[in-house]
């Protein structure tokens, strides 16, 4: 939570525009308040299950032996992710690494996958392309 107040500070400093023409600091404000927000809900959450954790019974932070495979895969999926987005483009990017994460890290049906995959690129496009006005990269199909 700590932490989350730091930057949220910093941020400020940073300027935070307006909702038409967001400032540098506008993406770190809402991050911030975000990450103070779920600590204060996790602190919360803690505070109600004192004197009922036993370390003995815990689940482990990763269950399954390859955790750490995992996220090595992760990582090089966002290395793949930044390198493709100026030869493929933002959506079409976007979608192949949605679909690769959902279907790889953690396998989802395709359903699943083709839906989660084509909103999360939906909406980032909204966002950044619609509401913020920034320029994403165009790959070498024109979108």
């Amino acid at each position: 939570m700590a932490v989350g107040v730091l930057f949220l500070i910093g941020s400020i400093g940073l300027g935070l525009g307006s909702s038409s023409e967001p400032g540098p600091g506008f993406f770190p404000f809402v991050m911030s308040g975000l990450l103070i927000s779920f600590s204060l809900i996790n602190f919360i959450y803690s505070l109600k299950r004192v004197g009922k954790f036993n370390f003995a019974t815990s689940e482990r932070f990763w269950p399954e032996s390859d955790g750490i495979k995992r996220i090595l895969f992760t990582t090089v999926f966002l290395f793949g992710f930044v390198i493709g987005l100026n030869y493929l483009g933002f959506i079409s990017t976007t979608l192949l690494f949605m679909f690769i994460i959902l279907r790889s890290i953690e396998p989802q049906k395709w359903l699943t996958v083709f839906f989660l995959g084509s909103l999360t690129t939906v909406f980032s496009y909204l966002i950044f392309q619609v509401w913020l006005r920034s320029n994403l990269p165009v790959g070498f199909l024109g979108f």
